[in-house]
């Protein structure tokens, strides 16, 4: 009896331990938590070591323990002993050019400590000879004789730090010369760290530190002077010499294609154009010309034309040892004038497309090492079958991925946050099914009653989990992106700890504070999905997806003039800020577009006269033409008197009739030379961030009106499958954890049974 009585305690207390189990695997919504580190054993919990000393203003570089990034918790000098700020421009060397990085917008130091970075990019075709920041700040007044120092990092190299104070609210400028040794070529992180001290009557007392401290100003710049490397004429370097950082506008290049141009000539024409419009700034005046109106012409010139069709006058440059029977495109580059002509050509037109991928390409460019470069038919489809088109998509990535960090770390009381810039091209929304897992350990020493983690997606709060004592050493935070942030897009996601401790006081030393990390081992799924929507403040969605187009046609009139070139060209700059190569294009002259059959996004260009597509989806457009075609008829949102109304080119999306979860976007007006409008407009890249709503109105004074027509579709959900695939892990869990369970109460019932079978019998003798 007793030891059917330990079986049945047993098998009780087993239950109960499974019970926990799952109540354990809900605690993640779905994720397994990670309990060990990849070699099997627990992580320990790891404290930062206390601030390091030195003399005045002389940095101190300290390495950090494994596990977490250099210096981010680590600072130059002690601010107690940190010199006066440099106010003295220091003495650069001449140069033939001078380069300079503005702040685009007004950066806040909050709290004990703080880092915030600035991006600048070093071009592969410059000789750098000086670089130095101008940083102009304003300072608190809580700051009033109290140790506070800024330090700043080139690349995570600490190379100066200076003390601040408060001088009656006056804004004060510091200089810091950048070692030449820490550039990079390519993007470079200039950041700014700060570290205050406040003190009360009785000692110290850190319970405002979380307030905003020091204000960086939106003046402050980095600036480079430098000289142009002797290039060789190398492709290697495109996009240079044709727009530099001499030329930012690209007003010294056109783009030329041949008048009547082929489809496949205008299909590398529109890829070469949205790609070279992310290398201009402030505003785009790249042009695209047909050769015959423009040329020979002054200024540097990117030609597209089979090899047939190229003047001979550019024919003849054309190396001879190229080779002209071999299948696939020709690129060739070559001076004039003090300017240059780049050539992309083929013999079959349809191998253009292979030589616009290769320039767009920068793996694959940079191995040109000549002024000619052959590209052979088929060379995309072996990139593509050997490329990943995105890891975020497939297979997740990790934050050490993303930013290149071993982790992320938190130090301070109160509120402390880190943005993570995510690596999404253009057009990217959100889909179903996507998830977070942070792998994270903190101090011991934080009032767990009010420490917490959030997670943002954007701006946007989307998931908190409170700090547990018990899981400091090594805890995770695992959940699903919520359905309301599904089909929205955000750049970045940020990461905030609230660590909060029971009577703080002093933070001295740097071992007593709470502090925070994150691993970059933590795991960050975003699939792409759909909007629920079409709007022109999503673009380029739906026309890119994660970089690439998107199965996008884009449909023209049959014979274009002069200001239908140039509307395809800003078209291209508009619709391509990030785009890749290997998508999905195709050009259609409108009277050969099969778009009852085409699976395809569209983008339908041109007047009702000269593109008869725009005729065929006119009773769906929000401002439709008139039945005369020479201006657009009035709707429910907008009256428009008969001269205004031919006098406007209006954008404006409708969902396809004849494809499900395809867009049509028109860009129309009701003569060619009114649709030059959306040039002159485009061109001015501040202006392309007023684009919004399924209709944007743009007149002859390029005052612009913006409308929503559209009603909201359901989001795509993701299928069962995705669903199980995504959550394949959780459900193998629990359906484990469940069959145990089933067989162990199995088990309780058989032995109450039999004890009660057995019970029976004594008692009947």
């Amino acid at each position: 009896m007793k030891k059917q009585l330990c079986l049945l305690l047993a098998a009780l207390l087993l239950l109960f331990a499974c019970a926990g189990l799952s109540e354990d695997a809900e605690a993640v919504q779905g994720l397994p938590a990670e309990t060990e580190t990849a070699q099997g054993e627990p992580e320990e919990a790891q404290e930062p070591p206390a601030l390091p000393e030195g003399p005045a203003g002389t940095p101190i570089e300290v390495t950090a323990m494994e596990g977490f990034s250099p210096i981010e918790y680590v600072f130059a000098s002690d601010p107690e002993r940190a010199g006066a700020p440099q106010r003295q421009r220091p003495a650069t060397p001449p140069t033939q050019h001078v380069k300079t990085f503005q702040y685009s917008e007004i950066v806040v130091l909050r709290g004990i400590f703080e880092k915030s970075g600035f991006f600048f990019k070093i071009p592969a075709y410059w000789d750098t000879r000086y670089a130095f920041a101008q940083i102009e700040y304003t300072v608190s007044p809580m700051i009033q004789g109290v140790p506070a120092s800024l330090t700043f990092f080139i690349n995570d190299h600490p190379i100066y730090s200076c003390a601040v104070n408060y001088e009656d609210g006056a804004s004060q400028i510091v200089f810091v010369s950048i070692p030449l040794e820490y550039l990079a070529v390519g993007f470079n992180e200039f950041a700014i760290t700060g570290y205050v001290r406040l003190y009360d009557d009785d000692g110290c007392l850190d319970d405002f530190s979380g307030a905003n401290w020091v204000s960086v100003s939106d003046s402050s710049f980095i600036e480079a002077g430098y000289n142009l490397l002797d290039f060789g004429n190398q492709i290697s370097y495109y996009p240079y010499p044709l727009i530099s950082t001499m030329d930012e506008t690209g007003a010294d290049l056109t783009l030329y294609v041949p008048s009547q141009a082929l489809e496949e000539e205008l299909r590398a024409a529109f890829l070469l154009r949205a790609d070279l419009g992310n290398e201009t700034s402030t505003e785009d005046r790249i042009g695209l010309k047909t050769i015959e109106s423009d040329l020979p012409a002054r200024g540097n010139a990117l030609i597209i034309a089979q090899t047939d069709r190229l003047p001979s006058a550019i024919k003849a440059h054309m190396p001879m040892d190229t080779h002209e029977t071999r299948e696939g495109a020709f690129v060739y580059l070559y001076g004039h004038d003090g300017a240059y002509t780049m050539v992309l050509t083929a013999a079959d037109a349809k191998d253009l497309t292979e030589g616009a991928y290769m320039l767009m390409d920068e793996e694959r460019v940079t191995q040109e090492k000549y002024d000619w470069a052959f590209v052979p038919s088929g060379a995309s489809d072996i990139v593509m079958a050997n490329r990943a088109q995105n890891a975020l998509i497939d297979n997740g990535e990790t934050i050490k991925g993303i930013t290149n960090q071993n982790g992320i770390d938190f130090i301070g009381p109160f509120h402390q946050e880190s943005t993570i810039y995510l690596p999404f091209s253009g057009g990217f929304v959100l889909g179903e099914g996507g998830k977070v897992e942070l792998k994270m350990r903190y101090s011991d020493n934080l009032d767990f009653d009010r420490s917490m983690v959030t997670v943002y997606w954007g701006t946007t709060p989307v998931a908190s989990k409170k700090l547990d004592r018990e899981k400091a050493t090594l805890d995770t935070f695992s959940f699903m992106m919520p359905s309301d942030v599904v089909g929205t897009h955000a750049a970045s996601i940020k990461i905030a700890f609230d660590l909060e401790i029971k009577e703080l006081y002093c933070t001295k030393r740097a071992d007593e504070m709470p502090w925070a990390y994150v691993s970059g081992e933590s795991i960050l799924y975003f699939p792409a999905g759909n909007a629920s929507t079409y709007d022109l403040s999503l673009r380029p969605y739906p026309f890119q997806k994660l970089g690439l187009f998107n199965h996008l046609a884009v449909v023209v009139p049959d014979a274009m003039d002069e200001y239908e070139y140039a509307a395809f060209g800003r078209i291209a700059a508009l619709l391509g800020p990030d785009v890749a190569p290997y998508g999905v294009l195709h050009v259609w002259y409108a009277s050969r577009f099969p778009h009852e059959t085409e699976n395809a996004h569209v983008i339908a260009l041109g007047t009702w006269k000269d593109n008869v597509f725009l005729q065929t989806i006119n009773d769906r457009l929000s401002f439709p033409f008139t039945d005369s075609g020479t201006r657009f008829a009035s709707n429910e949102q907008l009256l428009l008197s008969d001269r205004y109304a031919a006098e406007i080119c209006i954008l404006q999306f409708v969902r396809s009739p004849y494809q499900e979860s395809r867009a049509i976007l028109a860009v129309c007006a009701s003569d060619t030379k009114t649709l030059s409008q959306l040039d002159r407009y485009a061109a001015v890249q501040e202006n392309t961030w007023a684009f919004a709503g399924d209709a944007f109105l743009i007149d002859k004074d390029l005052e612009t009106k913006s409308f929503s027509f559209l009603k909201d579709e359901p989001v795509e959900k993701a299928s069962l499958r995705e669903r199980i695939e995504a959550n394949r892990d959780a459900i193998l869990f629990t359906i484990v954890s469940t069959s145990v369970m089933f067989l162990m109460l199995v088990a309780v019932v058989l032995i109450l049974l039999r004890y009660r079978r057995n019970r029976r019998e004594e008692e009947k003798k």
